[in-house]
Formats: structure tokens, C-alpha cells, sequence
């Protein structure tokens, strides 16, 4: 479904990924994990027409996307979560939803994503009349994925989930990205700072290291590898 190859990018004169490849297969959840300043982030900025790459090619459902805007990659049904939750702290819980649906214009499919966001995550549903910057940090990040599956994407981008919020709340949003992969069909590529979490849910993984992707394979193969354990699950 998602195929990236020889991606490079540079923020000036600083290159940030170097020569990077990876696919993500439809039906899949896909892990990237590796240090702060890995490189992480910005592979999933230039999938999503976010960062513009200097070099490489990215590939969606067998067409090539590279430095295709944004906006027209939601239309094509590939969604970002991005790092951070960044919601509209100023709108409303339901007004974030229904801007994440911005591209739809059918009211009826608009009140059934709506209706499916507020079944996978009852706590907005309860909180759809208040101001998104006055929610947890953990509510913000269910509205965060809510807002992107407002979209009715096929491939969901979702960076850092679990960061900054209680791990009770963690728990709880790593069931329904489970849920979402297995219920919807909905193929996944994740960032994720918890590890071990990450490949526990996940089919495969890649490991970046200062912009290069140093290891790749079936994620319970890496959550056994001694070398990652150490650097990135703790021994």
C-alpha cells in the first residue's frame, strides 16, 4: 500500500534522512522506532506532503505521491496524526471532528464517521460541546486519531500516541489502534517512543538510527533481538 524508496531529506544543511526505504503493506501495522532526532518524525512529514524530500520516491497504493500537497493526499485516503496531537484548541471537540471530514461534502457520511469516532472513543462523545484545549492530554490524542478518521482514510500516519499522557489513557488508545487495524481494515505506519508497546501491537518494524534505517523485520523478531532490547526496550 505504502512504499517508500531512497528517501533523503535535508532541513537546510542538515540532512535528516538518508537514502531511506521502507513499505508498509495493506492490512499491516508497521512500527518505526529509534532514538529522539532518529529521523522519525520527518519520514512520516514527507509521506504525508508535509516536508518536501530532496531525493527518493514515495509510492501510495501504486501511484507515486512525491511532493504531492497534503490536502490531496487525504483525498487519496492516507491520514496524519501528527506528533503532538495539535488540535484546535479554540473549537469545539465535534468542530475539530468535522474539520478533520473538511473534503466531504456528504452530510449523511459526515454524521457516520462522526457517530464511529464517538462509539471508538465514548470519552469525546461525553466532551463534544467543550473547547479541545481544555481536554487531557490523553483526550487530545483520541481526538487527534478521531479527527484524522473523520477523512475515511485507508492508511493512517500516526506519530507518537502515547507521549505525554497517563498510561492508563495509553493502554486504552493502543487497544483501538488494534481495534481500528482489525475491525476497519485500516493499514497503519507508527511512530512510537514506547517500544516495546509498539512492536507488541505490531506486524513488522523498521529501527532508525541518526536518519538511517540500520534494522528490519517481523517485530517480534526485533522485540527478541539482544541489541535493540538494550537500546530500546529497556535490556
Amino acid at each position: 500500500m505504502l512504499e517508500v524508496s531512497q528517501l533523503t531529506v535535508n532541513y537546510g544543511a542538515i540532512t535528516a534522512l538518508h537514502d531511506v526505504s521502507l513499505r508498509v503493506d495493506k492490512g499491516e501495522i508497521v512500527t518505526l522506532i529509534g532514538g529522539n532526532g532518529a529521523g522519525k518524525t520527518t519520514t512520516l512529514r514527507a509521506i504525508s506532503g508535509m516536508v518536501k524530500p530532496k531525493a527518493g520516491e514515495i509510492r501510495y497504493e501504486g501511484r507515486a505521491i512525491t511532493g504531492l500537497p497534503a490536502h490531496k493526499l487525504v483525498g487519496m485516503g492516507l491520514a496524519h496524526s501528527p506528533e503532538g496531537r495539535m488540535v484546535f484548541a479554540n473549537l469545539t471537540v465535534r468542530e475539530n471532528l468535522q474539520m478533520g471530514a473538511y473534503l466531504q461534502r456528504d452530510q449523511a457520511v459526515i454524521a457516520r464517521e462522526e457517530e464511529f469516532v464517538f462509539t471508538m472513543f465514548p470519552r469525546l462523545k461525553e466532551r463534544e460541546a467543550q473547547l479541545a484545549g481544555t481536554l487531557s492530554g490523553g483526550e487530545q490524542q483520541m481526538l487527534a486519531i478521531g479527527r484524522a478518521l473523520m477523512s475515511q482514510p485507508r492508511c493512517l500516519l500516526l506519530d507518537e500516541p502515547s507521549l505525554g499522557i497517563a498510561p492508563l489513557l495509553v493502554k486504552l488508545i493502543f487497544e483501538k489502534i488494534v481495534e481500528l487495524n482489525r475491525v476497519r481494515g485500516l493499514t497503519i505506519l507508527l511512530v512510537e517512543q514506547n517500544a516495546n508497546l509498539a512492536l507488541e501491537i505490531s506486524h513488522r518494524g523498521y529501527v532508525l538510527e541518526t536518519g538511517r534505517i540500520i534494522l528490519a523485520d517481523q517485530a517480534a523478531t526485533l522485540r527478541a533481538d539482544p541489541k535493540v532490547r538494550e537500546a530500546y526496550l529497556g535490556g
